[in-house]
């Protein structure tokens, strides 16, 4: 018996998004039946929480969030990791009974995949080139790996020191600069 699962995108410009396919795909491999909508808010003439609402009450087990979505999410979901909760976006939500979960996956993907080529080495001085969403992310993670020192790179400077203000506010030993 194959078991049906309900997930969606919701963001604006995905409609070229190759996620569909990805997770029925996905889906199809691990025995699972997956329907995955493209959630647009305009296209469906409505605000990102009535859509977001409707993802939730329609039995849709999760969706994922994209631009320019991510941090307007995150304070109608439940964040268990501080450091998630610290970056403030969330791209993954899933549903429960006792309510929707955030996730941040670019940055636990990030930790995965750092520790699955590095093992348990801490980074040693790491210069971050970009500041945006998937950078945070990023920084977050290394904060979380006990980088020796982060330097924050971007085109934007207030972006960089935006970003290197948060981390410094972390309190952790890896040393912040710009």
């Amino acid at each position: 018996m194959t078991r049906s699962i309900k997930l969606g995108l919701i963001g604006d410009n995905i409609a070229r998004s190759k996620s569909p396919r990805l997770h029925r795909t996905a889906g199809k491999l691990a025995g699972f039946d997956v329907t995955y909508d493209r959630l647009i808010p305009k296209d469906l003439g409505q605000s990102f929480d009535e859509v977001f609402d409707r993802a939730q009450g329609g039995g849709y087990r999760g969706i994922n969030v994209t631009y320019p979505y991510k941090e307007i999410v995150s304070a109608k979901v439940a964040v268990s990791d501080p450091l998630v909760r610290g970056i403030g976006a969330v791209n993954t939500v899933v549903f429960d009974a006792d309510g929707p979960k955030g996730f941040n996956t670019d940055y636990s993907g990030f930790k995965a995949a750092y520790r699955s080529v590095r093992g348990d080495a801490a980074p040693g001085t790491v210069c971050l080139i970009g500041t945006g969403g998937v950078g945070k992310a990023v920084a977050f993670g290394l904060i979380a790996l006990n980088a020796r020192s982060i330097r924050c790179v971007d085109l934007d400077p207030a972006k960089a020191e935006g970003l290197a203000t948060a981390l410094r506010a972390l309190g952790s030993d890896t040393r912040i600069e710009t």
